[in-house]
């Protein structure tokens, strides 16, 4: 006979009506949310007896506890510190531990990484590729479920879970455009990130299809480089752009230091929208309007089909698959 599914944050926050990222904000007192929704979940909570720390009784021995190694592309991302809370709440959901790794974007330690936790014995791995271009050869026939968070190879045969690139950086374009904007620029990374590929992709889309006359302007900056000031205001004064896309948070903070130096009138002149709702935009002298990611729902699916995968052994988890989440765009 099966032992009963443990509860999880999933089963409270659709009792409730409500985001997991809700849920756990509830949970975890992480931001604000209103005292009718925060009653609402708490009451849920209360009904169903959900316990954010139950383990279930084959994970209570420490020995028998599944272990999950996790490798980020670079944990300074606002992306990726709220994705480690995310996953940190899910695994204690779960009662599994986990093993988190920085690749810090470098293909050398990503493969560093991953002998380090094959050694450790993990049961599975979520991975963010450093390189789109260079998959590590001992991905290819490994023995334990992969799953791909955020980013991905360009050639791969795993599930990866995340949002529709392309597609976020069409409407992100599209957005500025529908709000009057008719020179619109974007900055991104000159590296082998797919996700900035794919949101270049769908920038490029949208200049085609709302104002064909206009030429898409992109500025590639190095990921790790440190001349990006000089080139972004660059970038301002050879272009009279009314409007600006950043493929990220931190190059739109890098866009802010420029904008710092701008007048006042150029400043109001050009909207800005970024990837990411991040606490200190709400600091910020000017407007800056998101393409928010679900993070905790995309953490949620990453390491539930992963684990999903685990319990199934011998089943096929070799076989390309995508899972993508909704965005939100946040207008100020």
């Amino acid at each position: 006979m099966k032992s009963k599914k443990a509860l999880t944050m999933e089963a409270v926050a659709q009792k409730a009506g409500v985001s997991i990222t809700t849920v756990s904000h509830v949970i975890n007192r992480t931001r604000h949310v209103n005292q009718s929704t925060k009653d609402t979940v708490l009451e849920v909570i209360k009904e169903l007896n959900y316990r954010p720390s139950k383990m279930t009784k084959s994970n209570k021995n420490n020995e028998d506890k599944i272990c999950i190694g996790v490798i980020l592309a670079d944990t300074r991302e606002d992306y990726y510190i709220a994705m480690i809370k995310a996953l940190e709440n899910v695994a204690i959901d779960y009662g599994v531990s986990v093993i988190f790794c920085d690749s810090e974007a470098e293909y050398a330690k990503e493969k560093r990484n991953i002998d380090i936790l094959l050694g450790r014995k993990v049961s599975g791995i979520l991975l963010a590729p450093a390189d789109a271009d260079q998959m590590p050869k001992i991905l290819q026939n490994i023995a334990i479920p992969v799953v791909l968070i955020d980013r991905q190879y360009e050639s791969h045969k795993f599930l990866s879970v995340g949002i529709n690139n392309s597609r976020s950086g069409y409407l992100g374009t599209r957005d500025l455009f529908e709000k009057g904007c008719k020179n619109i620029g974007f900055i991104g990374y000159s590296d082998p990130v797919n996700t900035i590929r794919q949101r270049t992709l769908g920038y490029k889309s949208a200049v085609m299809e709302m104002e064909p006359a206009m030429n898409p302007r992109v500025l590639y900056l190095k990921y790790n480089g440190g001349d990006s000031f000089p080139l972004i205001k660059q970038f301002l004064s050879e272009n009279q752009f009314d409007g600006l896309i950043c493929a990220t948070s931190s190059l739109c903070y890098e866009l802010i230091e420029v904008f710092d130096t701008l007048t006042r009138e150029q400043q109001k002149r050009i909207r800005i929208i970024s990837f990411d709702d991040n606490r200190w935009l709400d600091y910020v002298k000017y407007p800056i309007s998101v393409i928010a990611q679900p993070v905790a729902e995309i953490g949620n699916a990453a390491l539930t089909n992963l684990l999903q995968l685990i319990e199934q052994p011998n089943g096929d988890f070799n076989v390309r698959r995508e899972l993508a989440f909704d965005i939100t765009i946040i207008d100020r």
